[in-house]
């Protein structure tokens, strides 16, 4: 069943309205007509809804009752990362929302060949925004991922909280790193954190000065095995990796 996110403010007493991109879909690409059941999310709770009226550019939606919903990963997740060539930030953004991240912080890194310029950002962060929307959705998600945009690793882990634990799995080849399973049980303590961060350098992987900041910062280096993941690999396998470790994929 389809499902659309909207703000609190397109709610009044037992309906809703749907209206912008989320109108041309049910009406254009899904036609769907009074009567069709569809799913509206509000402040992290879903709803059964059934369409009312389609018109004007708006759909009014009846909302029919709560849905419970254990789809969201019980620890938020924050991917920090570094800004890949291309369109590969698309997929990054797509796949972290599709798993369960709570939030993705894009920077520009020393070796990030590709470069946001000022007058670019609203525009970008807007589009990765709108990914991560539509992917929340088909995720069956109650709670769309944050995506931010700054301008170096600095700004970066600046924005983490105090209590993230950051892990930064990283490439060097000069001297061992534990796992990442050997890093989560090295205090020996088996509960979940409340809040862990996991940083992914671009193509070119992290400078020096930058691995000394995620040091600075408490960071937790690790590698990933003795094979090199692609940028837009690495996330997604750490994302994954944690939520098996901490029993976090759904299931009895």
């Amino acid at each position: 069943m389809q499902r659309y996110f909207i703000e609190t403010g397109a709610v009044a007493g037992e309906q809703a309205v749907i209206g912008g991109d989320d109108y041309h879909h049910i009406v254009h690409v899904m036609r769907m007509k009074p009567g069709a059941q569809v799913q509206v999310v509000v402040g992290a709770v879903s709803y059964l809804s059934e369409i009312v009226t389609l018109a004007d550019g708006v759909v009014t939606v009846a909302l029919l009752k709560a849905l419970e919903s254990g789809s969201e990963a019980g620890v938020a997740l924050t991917l920090v990362q570094g800004l890949p060539k291309g369109e590969k930030i698309d997929l990054v953004i797509r796949q972290a929302a599709e798993i369960g991240v709570a939030r993705v912080i894009v920077f520009q890194a020393e070796r990030s060949v590709a470069k946001v310029m000022p007058d670019k950002v609203v525009a970008r962060l807007a589009r990765w925004r709108k990914i991560a929307k539509e992917a929340a959705e088909l995720a069956q998600r109650t709670v769309v991922p944050v995506v931010e945009s700054v301008p170096s690793f600095v700004e970066a882990l600046a924005r983490l909280e105090a209590d993230a634990v950051l892990l930064v799995p990283y490439e060097a080849q000069d001297r061992p790193l534990p796992s990442l399973k050997s890093v989560l049980r090295a205090a020996g303590d088996t509960s979940v954190p409340k809040r862990v961060a996991f940083a992914i350098g671009p193509e070119g992987g992290f400078a020096d000065a930058e691995i000394a900041l995620a040091a600075q910062r408490g960071g937790h280096l690790l590698t990933l095995g003795r094979r090199i993941l692609r940028t837009e690999t690495a996330g997604l396998v750490v994302a994954t990796a944690l939520l098996y470790e901490w029993d976090l994929l759904g299931g009895e």
